[in-house]
């Protein structure tokens, strides 16, 4: 992928930003290799809560995440630089410092130069949004979402599932991803790690909300929840014990 190099087969960042910017659920950034954001669409202007984009430009993650969770992110860009390899569909919820949370399904890329060297890297990302309850898929599919929402500490039986909407299972998958964005064993550990996020605000021991949440151990629960999150669940604690509340954008049906 190259983006605003000198050679004849790159885009010029304005021409992808404006492409980019009639996709309102879709943040796009491209950073440097100094990870400074040198482009970024007005989806990704909202997500972080920034009305103007001279505001953003120049600007790297830590300006607009959590200390607990920026260096991950910055981790993670690093990795796709040294590596030459991108990173797809990984689902991960960002709560930027001047707006709500969010939950994304994002992939980056390394961004090429015109001599093939790795010169930044690029990220688009869907940001996956509550479903329409009157859609009739969602009239089909409404009890199994309600079975995963009510029961975060459950294992997930897509076939069960299936029963349940009256579908068979390559069909319910399919109605599924089409509706909510992501399959449904994806969807049941956003379901887990929000409500992780509301029991951590809380006095009971991690160990005691891993298991609420469906996973076997701590450790197990530490990694998914760092994995989606950006932080452990002792960081997400202690940030959120020292900040405003914020409500997750969880799903309600």
């Amino acid at each position: 992928m190259a983006f605003g190099e000198a050679d004849a087969g790159a885009l010029p960042l304005e021409v992808v930003e404006s492409l980019l910017n009639h996709l309102p659920r879709a943040p796009f950034f491209v950073k440097d290799k100094s990870l400074r954001f040198i482009s970024a669409n007005a989806a990704m202007l909202e997500l972080c809560g920034v009305a103007n984009r001279a505001d953003f430009i120049g600007k790297t993650s830590r300006d607009f995440f959590a200390p607990a969770a920026w260096p991950r992110y910055e981790a993670m860009d690093r990795f796709v630089m040294r590596s030459g390899r991108p990173i797809r569909d990984q689902l991960q919820m960002v709560a930027p410092l001047g707006a709500a949370p969010a939950w994304l399904l994002f992939s980056k890329w390394p961004v090429l130069g015109a001599r093939g060297e790795v010169s930044g890297i690029a990220a688009m990302a869907r940001k996956l949004e509550r479903p329409n309850k009157r859609h009739p898929t969602y009239q089909r599919l409404a009890v199994a979402i309600e079975h995963i929402q009510a029961s975060p500490h459950a294992p997930v039986d897509v076939g069960d599932l299936a029963r349940r909407s009256g579908v068979s299972v390559s069909q319910f998958e399919r109605d599924f991803v089409k509706l909510l964005g992501v399959s449904p064993r994806r969807y049941a550990t956003r379901v887990r790690i929000d409500a992780a996020l509301t029991l951590l605000r809380g006095p009971d021991p991690i160990a005691q909300i891993a298991h609420a949440c469906g996973y076997a151990d701590q450790s197990a629960f530490t990694r998914r929840f760092k994995l989606a999150v950006g932080m452990t669940p002792g960081d997400y604690r202690r940030t959120a014990a020292s900040a405003a509340p914020v409500a997750a954008d969880t799903e309600e049906g």
